[in-house]
């Protein structure tokens, strides 16, 4: 499949349901639309970014976590991209079309806090371990 070819609009429904749902205080709410984004994840092609063929980790914290960004579409890669650019993070890296399996080695990691989602834009975190 082409990265142009790649559109998630729903899970970007599903995360600014979140929001509306942290508004009101409701962490039954989020926690099921959490689990739906799950589990759209788990039917969609995604877009990642690797180096040397390693997905990228981005540092989250000090205590060497880190997530892995993921994008839903062509133009949330490109508003990423010019991210890493901005951040001198854009040598050797290549987007590319993969399945959530892609990931499943990763989850076992402690450090492993979950997938950002459109780092540019939306930048949420959804743990895989959900």
């Amino acid at each position: 499949m082409e990265i142009e070819e790649i559109k998630n609009p729903e899970i970007k429904n599903q995360i600014q349901m979140v929001y509306l749902h942290a508004e009101n205080n409701n962490q039954k709410a989020i926690d099921r639309t959490n689990k739906s984004i799950v589990e759209i994840l788990k039917e969609s092609p995604l877009i990642t970014v690797t180096e040397n063929d390693n997905y990228v980790r981005i540092p989250y914290g000090n205590d060497g976590d880190f997530v892995v960004p993921i994008f839903t579409d062509k133009s949330e890669l490109e508003k990423g991209l010019e991210y890493f650019r901005l951040n001198e993070m854009k040598k050797n890296k290549v987007p590319q079309v993969v399945d959530i399996d892609y990931f499943e080695k990763i989850n076992d990691n402690p450090n492993f806090l979950g997938l950002l989602i459109n780092i540019a834009t939306v930048c949420y975190i959804i743990d895989m371990g959900i």
